[in-house]
């Protein structure tokens, strides 16, 4: 259980590490997603850890085992743009932003 948790919180992290390098430019779906998996496989490699060998899984090779772990944590982050996405707009729908901004405006007088 714990496993899956660290796995969990490792794509929120990489998902607000791709969050903060799209700031710097508009990127593509494609490459949002080149980012989660190449930063999620990094973090997984630098830091050697296996969610599969916490569960009692074996690979053939001792490099899979954080590939794969890599592989998933790219693919959650991805899941945690699209669900932080979905929290957005439905705040935004929920919420008038139009007029919050329209009331933070001074009034003219004619």
């Amino acid at each position: 259980m714990y496993g899956f948790a660290t796995v969990l919180l490792f794509g929120l992290a990489v998902s607000a590490v791709v969050g903060l390098i799209r700031q710097f430019g508009e990127t593509s779906r494609g490459l949002r997603m080149f980012l989660d998996l190449s930063i999620g496989v990094g973090l997984a490699w630098a830091l050697d850890y296996s969610v599969f060998a916490a569960w009692g899984i074996t690979f053939r090779s001792s490099w899979m085992g954080p590939a794969a772990t890599g592989v998933v944590v790219g693919g959650l982050a991805t899941l945690w743009h699209d669900v932080t996405g979905f929290v957005t707009a439905y705040a935004r729908r929920s919420y008038d932003e139009a007029t919050e901004i329209e009331s933070r405006l001074p009034r003219r007088v004619a």
